[in-house]
């Protein structure tokens, strides 16, 4: 269980170092640009995201197949959330933001944690050799890139908009569809299907031997699905800290 390896520590730092001073120099040139202004750099994200998705869908589709590549892993979210809020506006809009950038700090969380669970050191390793494993590391680094400039270009604020409700929903409708599926397809799933950190998998395991595999199973994935919600609902509700953060900061500047 090694939280961080040396291939993600000396390039996922500069990535993020590099994509933080791209923000910094956008939110110049950008500054007191309208909103919809802002948002083109959010947008080529948006297209870039859903471009190597459907290049990765067809390239698995020539080679036969993976069941491993349906997008229902929790980072495939961002395919529909992040065109979505780059694109879509009407009623809603302000809900689609909310869980587009709670997810996107979920992610951003695990990156910091256990950046060796969202893709391991032979992606990192493999990048220039197997789309596969150029798509991985590269969609995960440009959904963190997505969200440093959400708050580099103010793009975050809800405004003191309450839609925690909304997060427990669309988390427990994901989570539900994605445990159920994983059975269904024995595809591991957001670790729906067997567990990736190795200690735990081992400990399930002897669960299930001293219960029986359909019983310590249906346990597995009821505890996963409840751990889902409760992070996304954490996650909601750290994004609303930091929302509330930056909007006094940013008034603070205005009066100054």
């Amino acid at each position: 269980m090694q939280l961080w390896t040396f291939e993600h520590f000396v390039t996922l730092i500069p990535t993020v170092i590099i994509m933080i001073l791209i923000t910094l120099l956008l939110s110049k040139l950008l500054k007191n640009k309208p909103y919809e202004v802002r948002m083109i750099p959010f947008k080529i994200i948006a297209g870039l995201l859903l471009l190597s998705e459907i290049l990765k869908q067809v390239i698995s589709i020539i080679k036969g197949y993976n069941l491993y590549h349906i997008p229902l892993h929790v980072c495939s979210l961002f395919i529909f959330l992040v065109p979505l809020m780059a694109f879509y506006r009407g009623k809603g809009e302000k809900v689609i933001r909310s869980l587009t950038c709670t997810v996107s700090l979920s992610l951003c969380i695990f990156m910091a944690v256990y950046p060796n669970l969202i893709y391991s050191d032979m992606s990192i390793a493999n990048f220039f050799k197997d789309y596969f494993e150029f798509h991985t590391v590269f969609f995960h680094n440009l959904v963190i890139f997505e969200f440093i400039l959400i708050i580099g270009l103010n793009l975050h604020s809800i405004k003191g908009l309450k839609h925690g409700k909304y997060v427990l929903i669309a988390s427990s409708i994901y989570a539900s569809i994605a445990g159920i599926v994983s059975q269904i397809l024995k595809t591991n799933f957001s670790n729906f299907y067997t567990c990736n950190i190795g200690p735990v998998n081992d400990f399930v395991n002897m669960v299930k031997n001293a219960l029986g595999y359909g019983a310590g199973q249906t346990i597995y994935v009821i505890i996963l699905l409840l751990l889902h919600v409760a992070f996304f609902y954490g996650s909601y509700k750290l994004y609303c800290l930091l929302d509330f953060l930056l909007v006094k900061i940013r008034s603070k500047k205005q009066k100054n």
